[in-house]
């Protein structure tokens, strides 16, 4: 039997992810075009556990609690069954290298450039049955963006709670749109600490950087720490699919990341094993894992955002508050019930996401 000849574009996490998984897919030898290195800097990816995450749970940290904190109200989730979950970025490639030691893949440290739908590396065309593409994107400016900078950081007491996250406390600055602190807790003494902006525009450095440090002073009573990281990152709060006639693109660059939220990770994971599902069964490829219906609604909520971010921190507790943890974390993992539906959509101001709906359905009909 003829073997299928599969190219991967793109060393980020939906590469990787894809590859690791090469040994699943029947009958196939991959070619994986890494692209040149970047020096991009170590971070770390957050998702809550689920069936695609079985075979990795073991690099990952987990945590069974999370806040959602405001200045007026604090509550704690629970669940033991899908635990929010980190990873980090340089031991899931490595993990994911240790997955590839054998003769059907081969890893190539070079560029690749698409002309006319075709791709070339060293102007040589590249020959193949499948090409998946996951290269680094540009979008445009005049969209909502998720931006952060987060700092590891070590203090010289016990200050953090390390059983529990803090996913979101809008006890910060609200004034360059919505704006919340997300903290991770490795112990007593070491913590992520990010600052997190909804908005369309990226701020300088220092504003991130000050909006940690209050935080720090006026939460944790924290005045001095050692920072042993950082860093940063820009998401685009819009369903995005780039994919080129005869390709597929994976990863944010095929619209695995959930426009509402920015997560990414466990959509990939989802997507590469849809993807497998469909080589090994000679099925048409597509990268759709987000549902019609909960891209509509992100659209609606992120129009909401744009207009009236103001009232968004009282909105997340109430939207979530209603949720138990393990329905907060299914939903966050793109397993929505009609129930947990049901609990948001009754959360929601109405008259607000009623105009809301309205601009998407004009969009729409233009």
């Amino acid at each position: 039997m003829k073997k299928k000849k599969i190219n991967i574009f793109g060393g980020g996490c939906a590469g990787f992810s894809f590859i690791r998984r090469s040994q699943e897919v029947k009958d196939a030898t991959f070619k994986f075009y890494l692209g040149t290195e970047n020096g991009e800097k170590d971070h770390y990816w957050g998702f809550w556990s689920n069936k695609y995450s079985y075979d990795f749970d073991e690099i990952c940290l987990k945590w069974n609690k999370w806040k959602i904190i405001n200045y007026r109200n604090e509550k704690t989730f629970y669940s033991n069954q899908h635990p929010y979950c980190l990873i980090n970025k340089k031991k899931w490639i490595n993990f994911c290298k240790g997955k590839t030691h054998n003769s059907n893949v081969k890893i190539i440290k070079k560029k690749v450039e698409d002309i006319n739908s075709k791709f070339f590396v060293d102007k040589k065309l590249i020959e193949g049955d499948y090409f998946f593409d996951c290269r680094n994107i540009t979008f445009n400016k005049n969209i909502l963006l998720q931006h952060f900078i987060g700092l590891t950081i070590e203090t010289n007491e016990n200050k953090f709670d390390p059983s529990t996250v803090i996913l979101m406390d809008f006890r910060c600055n609200q004034s360059r749109g919505l704006h919340f602190i997300y903290v991770i807790p490795f112990s007593k003494k070491k913590a992520l600490v990010e600052s997190t902006l909804f908005s369309k525009n990226v701020e300088d450095r220092k504003f991130y950087l000050s909006a940690i440090n209050s935080y720090l002073k006026e939460n944790f009573n924290i005045n001095f720490f050692k920072v042993l990281k950082e860093e940063k990152g820009i998401i685009p709060m819009q369903y995005m699919n780039f994919s080129l006639e005869n390709s597929v693109s994976i990863g944010t660059r095929g619209g695995a990341t959930k426009p509402s939220s920015g997560y990414t990770f466990i959509y990939i994971q989802k997507q590469i094993s849809n993807i497998i599902y469909q080589l090994n069964n000679n099925l048409k490829i597509n990268n759709f894992i987000h549902t019609k219906f909960s891209l509509f609604m992100d659209k609606i909520f992120i129009k909401a955002l744009e207009k009236n971010p103001k009232i968004f921190p009282d909105l997340f507790y109430k939207m979530n508050s209603r949720l138990s943890g393990d329905e907060m974390a299914l939903f966050m993992n793109g397993n929505q019930s009609l129930k947990t539906w049901l609990k948001i959509i009754y959360s929601l101001p109405k008259l607000l996401f009623l105009h809301a709906i309205w601009q998407c359905i004009k969009e729409i009909e233009n």
